[in-house]
């Protein structure tokens, strides 16, 4: 059985924060990454966000959540707000509750990359670089995973419309406008 699972009465099973009791757990999150937001999930499970003032803050507090057994789960980034920034999330497992810290990457800045502490942050970093132009220090390579070296950053938000996105149907269309743009002479998907 696993962490945090316990047999209830009778054959079905029941959850609760696999982290322990949330009010022990919450006073160490707090004392480890600042102030920390909470909600419960609809199956007892605790999801939790922090916000990030600083970047630099990143790896401590990915640091952090390592010391405590927790698995990086994927790192989201979002459109670049209007100032230019770009906001990303770390979304962690930590044995069945989530915690996701947010920061936002100053466009003229960068973030220290979190490979060191959880490797299977690197595919996760070069996507998030590839696609959305954000620069991630300190990483041993930076080929790409997908795009052909021509193609600058950004391109899944300039060559898809959010709309397009959210339906699901981006991968295709994104490498259909890539390849007209190359063909056409120009790696924007603009008009020539």
């Amino acid at each position: 059985m696993s962490p945090g699972r316990e047999r209830a009465e009778g054959d079905s099973m029941s959850t609760s924060s696999s982290i322990g009791d949330e009010a022990a757990f919450l006073p160490r999150l707090r004392s480890l990454l600042g102030e920390v937001t909470t909600t419960p999930s609809r199956n007892g499970r605790m999801v939790a966000w922090v916000s990030l003032a600083d970047p630099k803050a990143l790896v401590p507090a990915a640091s952090a959540l390592k010391q405590i057994g927790a698995r990086l789960s994927v790192i989201t980034a979002f459109a670049r707000d209007p100032a230019g920034a770009s906001p990303l999330a770390y979304t962690f497992d930590v044995a069945g509750d989530t915690v996701t810290l947010r920061l936002r990457v100053e466009a003229d800045a960068g973030v220290e990359t979190i490979v060191p502490i959880f490797r299977n942050a690197d595919w996760l970093e070069r996507e998030v670089m590839e696609l959305f132009d954000v620069r991630i220090t300190g990483r041993p390579h930076n080929r790409r995973l997908f795009l052909d070296e021509s193609v600058d950053g950004q391109a899944l938000e300039r060559l898809l419309p959010l709309s397009i996105v959210s339906n699901a149907a981006s991968t295709e269309l994104l490498f259909d406008r890539i390849a007209e743009a190359a063909k056409a002479g120009r790696d924007d998907g603009g008009e020539a």
